[in-house]
């Protein structure tokens, strides 16, 4: 009977279920891994739901950075983020193939499943890049800067660091909806990530007030605009419309 190894949708869990499965021994025909939300469930299949483990989520990092390289680690990690179905039975697969070969698996383009881990870094790093560009801040009453996205990916992780970078004497927290996550910070030390629920969330979000900079910057992009050169067409490829609810140019 096939197994089916449940996790949560972090990469903590997802290097969990990868450790378990790995641990099964099992033939790849008779596993397969998930993320537990979302999940079509199949019949005549055996389910394991995988406890996240923080020490074996370490031992997965520490021997793919040791054996197959910084390099592969970074492939798996932003796949990890990705809100595809498929991306942890990929990951496992993927890491099956470079224990087997070792670092060079990052080249071998030719296996599918490389291909396939690829293919989820670029769209995660892709969105990642967007909401760099995309994001807007907002301010509180207590001058603490407050954004929010709603991005299809987990890609808080990796901007992170550049908004630490670019604000490292700022209070700030960006608000992910979709995956009910927030990144915050606090002046001069370092970021961190915690789960929220949709209500928190919220009601974090109503402690933005409205500043007059917003709506110079408003004014600004309504003025600077020519008509008869407008092309939505053109600036929906530049700026997909998904990423438009928290833009303040668009309200």
């Amino acid at each position: 009977m096939k197994r089916i190894y449940l996790c949560d949708d972090t990469p903590e869990g997802i290097f969990t279920a990868v450790y378990d499965g790995w641990a099964a021994k099992l033939p790849d025909e008779q596993i397969s891994l998930y993320v537990e939300r979302g999940h079509e469930f199949e019949l005549f299949a055996d389910y394991t739901y995988v406890q996240t483990d923080q020490e074996k989520a370490k031992k997965v990092v520490r021997t793919v950075s040791r054996q197959l390289g910084r390099n592969v680690y970074d492939m798996i990690f932003s796949a990890a983020l990705s809100y595809e179905k498929d991306k942890v039975n990929s990951i496992y697969r993927f890491l099956k193939l470079g224990f087997r070969v070792g670092s060079t698996v990052e080249q071998m383009h030719g296996e599918e499943v490389v291909c396939r881990i690829f293919e989820l870094k670029r769209s995660v790093w892709n969105e990642a890049h967007y909401m760099k560009e995309f994001l807007r801040f907002h301010e509180t009453e207590e001058g603490i800067l407050l954004a929010r996205i709603n991005p299809k990916n987990g890609v808080l992780p990796l901007i992170a660091e550049h908004f630490s970078d670019r604000f490292p004497e700022e209070h700030f927290v960006v608000l992910d909806e979709v995956h009910e996550m927030g990144l915050f910070h606090e002046k001069g030390k370092q970021w961190y990530l915690i789960p929220l629920d949709l209500e928190v969330l919220n009601d974090i979000w109503n402690h933005k007030v409205d500043s007059p900079y917003e709506k110079l910057w408003k004014t600004f992009f309504k003025t600077i605009s020519i008509k008869e050169r407008e092309n939505y067409k053109c600036q929906r490829t530049n700026c997909a419309i998904r990423y438009r609810d928290y833009m303040l140019e668009f309200h």
